[in-house]
């Protein structure tokens, strides 16, 4: 009975060293930035130093939505690591079709469509990937819960099924960040360079913008999915979603992206 309550106890020691803690969740009210530009929505911050989150609206951080033009950082990834894409400097030949946004009716290089979010380019992307290889690979980067079939090739990141948190797509960028996704590295190194929007002496900012466009049985959705780099080493990952408060979207709509999260990141000292 003795040498049985030891080899508990030892055991238990063993499960007690090697357990993980649960990541400290500290939640915030930014409402006020939302409100300015009529908006509701969640923002999700995690600094990788002490493994902390801050949270806006914490329950809709872990609300799944469609992940729109944020999933171009995937989307290049596996473009990249199948062949599909030879690399972000490849042109994308303009279709000819004439759409709403003047700025994706030219001949562009990949680098340009993802910073633009030229749906079309990625289309034409995603039907040279094709069903398979994207299901592969999107268990291998465990990014959300995509429903890719034949029929939604080149439209499951922009309606249907497909759902990511920002909690995943935080977890998402982390390894991303860390050049620890399953794609070589100079993949990874790649898209980087594209994400990054702003250097300055003290930080770098990287990001990309999502909007998933209104439709019949669908709001209006937005995201910023992104990083800060600051110089002393530091590094904070921030996702914000937002939805109008009322009515469809605007020119308003389109910039609170990015100026309700650097409003965030400026309150926290970030920026």
């Amino acid at each position: 009975m003795l040498r049985i309550c030891l080899l508990l106890l030892s055991l238990g020691s063993i499960l007690l060293l090697g357990a993980t803690p649960a990541a400290l969740i500290t939640e915030r009210n930014f409402q006020p930035h939302f409100d300015r530009y009529g908006v509701t929505g969640s923002i999700l911050l995690f600094e990788e130093a002490t493994g902390q989150y801050v949270a806006y609206n914490l329950k809709r951080c872990r609300q799944g939505f469609l992940p729109a033009s944020t999933f171009k950082i995937p989307n290049t990834l596996i473009g990249l690591q199948t062949g599909a894409l030879p690399d972000t400097a490849t042109i994308c030949k303009w279709d000819g079709v004439k759409r709403y946004f003047p700025q994706w009716n030219q001949d562009m290089s990949y680098a340009q469509a993802l910073r633009v979010s030229c749906v079309p380019c990625y289309q034409q992307l995603a039907r040279r990937v094709g069903v398979k290889p994207y299901q592969q690979w999107l268990r291998k980067l465990a990014y959300g819960r995509m429903d890719v079939t034949p029929q939604n090739l080149d439209t499951f990141w922009l309606d249907g099924n497909s759902r990511i948190t920002q909690f995943e797509q935080v977890e998402f960028l982390r390894r991303l960040h860390a050049e620890k996704l399953p794609v070589a590295g100079q993949h990874q190194r790649a898209v980087k360079r594209v994400l990054q929007l702003q250097k300055m002496p003290e930080y770098t900012l990287y990001g990309k913008t999502g909007w998933r466009f209104r439709s019949a049985t669908n709001p209006d959705n937005a995201w910023f999915v992104g990083w800060v780099d600051r110089a002393d080493g530091r590094t904070v990952y921030v996702v914000l979603n937002i939805e109008p408060q009322s009515g469809p979207a605007n020119e308003q709509f389109i910039g609170a992206r990015r100026a309700i999260t650097e409003a965030v990141l400026r309150e926290l000292k970030w920026l």
